[in-house]
């Protein structure tokens, strides 16, 4: 009995033995679920959990500080979370690699043109080339070779955009160097004007032009002008271009005194015509006239050599009425009442007074 108590013993320890292997064997093959390794492409859409499992288990999930970006390539540690019957909620590791074997699409410019005067001062970069780079990763754009934009001429530049897996993409791009010598052209220049206390328009009606730049500078030079005296000055324009040509045109401007509102036609004839009455007599020849005229116009006014006037009403006005002005002043004054006497006159260079051509 003994020896069939130990023979049933051992066939029940080789049945345990034998479900337990059973077991294992059951559930190393339910655990072999998830792919060590997956490879996606970078710029893809995100892989579902479902990707990384060798049968379907709907309930299988990431764990969830599972992270991954599609966008940058890289190898990514990853846990896959299931629940086993009797087992329990397993987790399995697998490797997600995410590659970038894609190179960049990229459009360039149709043409490119530059200035000499650019190449020499600030070299045209190979990013200007390019309209745009579609990549998932950063780019970086440069020559195939070095290009000389110094010297003018037409030739082929050809780019070089790779991303940060090393894929690289070359585009071609038709380049012009263009040497500008030509000075702009400055138009509307001609003598100026203007009465004391006026604005000034100097760059009134004034146009500059260029073969190449759209929009060259101008300056002008005013330094010799003095607004607030009256003279003719010297003004001068200067154009440049991008390319730094240079042109220059001159013209004069002339500072006039300002006119007096009071001194209208008919005021300033009254009170001509009321000076004569008082110093002319009917006996009195054209040569005794214009003597007399000379004489009021000599004792009457002051000299002043800011006092004077330009516009012949006014410079008569204020005469006859202040007493006062320079060689213009008396000039014209003497002119006005002249011409109410009905004399010829001329202007004497050297005196500036008005006299009579008749004769008596």
């Amino acid at each position: 009995m003994k020896k069939k108590g130990i023979i049933i013993g051992c066939i029940a320890a080789a049945a345990l033995v034998a479900a337990a292997g059973g077991v294992f064997a059951w559930y190393q093959n339910e655990t072999d679920l998830v792919y060590k390794e997956v490879y996606a492409e970078a710029g893809s859409d995100a892989p579902d959990v479902a990707e990384f499992l060798k049968r379907p288990e709907p309930e299988a999930s990431f764990a969830k500080d599972t992270k991954f970006d599609m966008q940058t390539p890289g190898d990514y540690a990853l846990t896959v979370l299931w629940k086993m019957p009797v087992f329990g909620q397993q987790a399995f590791q697998t490797t997600l690699h995410i590659t970038d074997t894609t190179a960049p699409v990229v459009e360039a410019v149709d043409e490119y043109t530059v200035f000499t005067y650019e190449g020499e001062k600030n070299p045209p970069k190979a990013q200007e080339f390019v309209k745009s780079i579609t990549d998932v990763t950063e780019c970086k754009t440069e020559f195939l070779k070095d290009y000389d934009f110094t010297v003018g001429g037409n030739f082929d530049v050809t780019l070089v955009v790779t991303d940060a897996a090393g894929n690289s993409t070359e585009a071609s791009v038709p380049c012009t160097v263009i040497s500008d010598s030509t000075p702009p052209v400055i138009e509307g220049v001609k003598p100026l004007e203007v009465a004391q206390g006026e604005t000034i328009s100097y760059k009134k009606d004034i146009t500059v032009t260029d073969d190449f730049d759209e929009n060259p500078t101008l300056e002008v030079d005013t330094s010799e002008v003095n607004a607030d005296k009256r003279g003719t000055y010297n003004v001068t324009y200067t154009a440049t271009d991008a390319a730094g040509n240079v042109a220059t045109e001159k013209t004069t401007i002339h500072i006039v005194s300002a006119k007096i509102a009071g001194a209208t036609e008919e005021a300033v004839y009254a009170m001509a015509d009321g000076i004569l009455k008082e110093i002319i007599t009917d006996d009195m020849g054209q040569k005794e006239q214009a003597k007399a005229v000379f004489d009021w116009v000599v004792n009457n006014i002051g000299y002043s050599e800011s006092a004077g006037m330009d516009d012949l009403l006014s410079a008569a006005y204020k005469g006859m009425n202040y007493h006062i002005g320079d060689c213009t002043v008396k000039q014209k004054t003497a002119e006005v009442m002249l011409n109410r006497l009905g004399s010829k006159t001329w202007r004497s260079k050297r005196s500036g007074i008005t006299g009579d051509t008749t004769g008596s």
